[in-house]
């Protein structure tokens, strides 16, 4: 356990033995350095809080505690700053822990359509669930990051005929994914006046699923060109990869057994009259989940029973401890659907999958659409980026492609990632690619700035005679940094980590405009909070997926 956690533990335990019954411990910047709330504890007693407070307060004999005092029902710890800052310094990477150690996370994330754009709602899915994975990483579990391809459905018959039809097949060999949009959007505005084609999409769909060999071979140069597209244009920028890509494709003959097994546990029933007859259905009416469908009429799977093979096979295949989907909140009724009819069905690991939902992502003009072409590339809005951070590094007398690559697209992924995933973000070139203020080169600078201190000094470490106000604001962060970094990964939450890296960032900028390091009379304390900044920052950063570069 992390220095920080454990004190925490520690006042927590010692205030156990004294009141009989568990305590919160909570960082209290405000009111000391750690704060203890008896309310709880005074109303299951039955007791004044503010005396249940006064009675703590005095049992706090702890070598890390100065003085305790009582506020109401909060008793405010303020802390020995020698004594802890001596316990912060001398650890070595405390974010890293072996909690995890054999039990497996598996995250389902990015997960793109093949032949369609990855645009900047794409983005999130993607630097979120690449976030999750490297904090569950480094808290000792082992991590399987599955990219689960959109490869099926009947865009695919709409984009087939309309290669067939309009398509040039060395225009699209070059440039398949802007190639393949503008097909997409043809055929719909096609389709517009003549509704037939939206039929002859279906029945090309429904041969590729029979793999008759033109269409197939079609749709798989589509997935092949799709992937490879991807991975050279987007994953390699934001250093993005996965253990595994799959698709939808891969679960359609699994998704039929698994009708079958349903409907022998009674979870499906198949429609015998109506509007929907000859479909089989999930009746979850009484769960308030209404009726999903799980088989059409003419025999094809659902998308829901495509996920549910997947989840089935993801089980047999890795155990997991948990599965994650990082996916839009758009399809929370989806996944709660889906959770439904795997704990009908018997299957004890149900309540081991969780859906991390995010919000939309909208341009000025509204909602993305790709059937209209209203899409911004991410490839561009990446591009873009690094162009920017080149412009703003030449400024500076600075040059590096590899500098302004890191500069620019970790701008564009703290932008992203510092809102709460749950929030709606408002996509904007101005806000997506800034470099002053909450950003993310604000936070690379903080420790490109740290790096080069460090370079001048002549000694790090030595006794701790006295820690100041700023010294002990920026401690404080370092220290509270594996508690962070627990608290995003166990809430599917990075943008808490982006939150605590900005404040680090803040903290650090405001003790070395105050104070000198190199050459100071306190250099080795000086040097050694400096350099455990930088080493906290960079995985701060490192978990967020943005690289601190060599100078900026």
């Amino acid at each position: 356990m992390a220095y920080w956690e454990e004190l925490k533990e520690k006042v927590a335990a010692r205030s156990e033995e004294v009141l009989g019954k568990k305590v919160e411990v909570v960082d209290s910047p405000r009111f000391g350095d750690l704060s203890i709330p008896v309310f709880r504890v005074a109303k299951e007693t039955g007791r004044n809080p503010p005396q249940v407070a006064e009675d703590l307060a005095g049992s706090l004999d702890l070598e890390e505690v100065e003085r305790v005092e009582v506020s109401g029902g909060y008793v405010n710890i303020f802390l020995d700053r020698k004594v802890v800052a001596e316990g912060v310094l001398g650890e070595e990477e405390p974010w890293k822990s072996e909690e995890g150690k054999g039990k497996t996370v598996v995250i389902d994330y990015s997960s793109p359509n093949v032949a369609k754009p990855l645009h900047v709602g794409h983005l999130r899915s993607t630097i979120i669930g690449e976030s999750l994975k490297r904090m569950y990483a480094d808290l000792g579990y082992r991590v399987v990051g599955i990219n689960y391809l959109g490869d099926v459905g009947t865009q695919f018959g709409s984009l087939i005929y309309a290669y067939l039809h309009w398509g040039d097949p060395a225009k699209f060999k070059e440039d398949p994914i802007r190639t393949a949009l503008e097909l997409y959007v043809r055929f719909h505005r096609e389709a517009e006046e003549n509704q037939e084609l939206h039929e002859e999409a279906k029945r090309i769909y429904a041969e590729v699923e029979r793999k008759k060999k033109e269409y197939w071979e079609l749709w798989k140069m589509f997935r092949d060109l799709s992937i490879e597209y991807f991975q050279k244009n987007i994953y390699s920028l934001l250093e993005v990869s996965f253990d595994e890509y799959s698709g939808e494709s891969f679960y359609i003959e699994k998704a039929k057994e698994i009708v079958e097994e349903l409907k022998k546990k009674g979870v499906a029933v198949e429609v015998r009259e109506g509007a929907k007859k000859g479909t089989v259905v999930a009746d979850l009416e009484q769960y308030g989940l209404d009726h999903p469908v799980l088989l059409k009429s003419d025999g094809a799977t659902d998308y829901l029973t495509r996920d549910l093979a997947a989840a089935v096979d993801r089980w047999e295949k890795y155990r997991f401890h948990r599965l994650l989907y990082v996916v839009g909140s758009a399809q929370s009724l989806h996944f709660r659907q889906m959770f439904k009819i795997l704990e009908l069905a018997g299957y004890p690991w149900w309540d081991r999958l969780v859906h991390v939902a995010f919000g939309m992502v909208f341009l000025p003009e509204g909602k993305i659409s790709t059937r209209k072409g209203r899409v911004v590339f991410l490839e561009d809005v990446l591009r873009e980026g690094i162009k920017r951070a080149e412009e703003e590094l030449k400024k500076r007398g600075r040059e590096g492609k590899d500098v302004a690559r890191a500069v620019g697209v970790g701008a564009v992924i703290y932008a992203m990632i510092k809102v709460e995933p749950i929030k709606d973000v408002k996509f904007s070139w101005e806000r997506a690619l800034a470099f002053e203020g909450e950003t993310g080169p604000y936070c690379q600078y903080s420790a490109v700035r740290a790096r080069k201190i460090l370079e001048r000094v002549k000694r790090i470490g030595g006794e701790v005679e006295e820690v100041n106000d700023e010294e002990w604001r920026l401690l404080k962060l370092v220290a509270a940094y594996p508690s962070v970094m627990r608290q995003a990964a166990y809430s599917y939450r990075p943008n808490v980590v982006a939150n605590h890296a900005y404040e680090m960032a803040a903290a650090f900028n405001d003790f070395y405009e105050k104070h000198r390091v190199a050459g100071s009379e306190r250099e080795g304390f000086r040097a050694l909070l400096v350099k455990r900044f930088l080493e906290t920052q960079t995985a701060a950063l490192h978990h967020l997926g943005i690289r601190v570069p060599p100078h900026m």
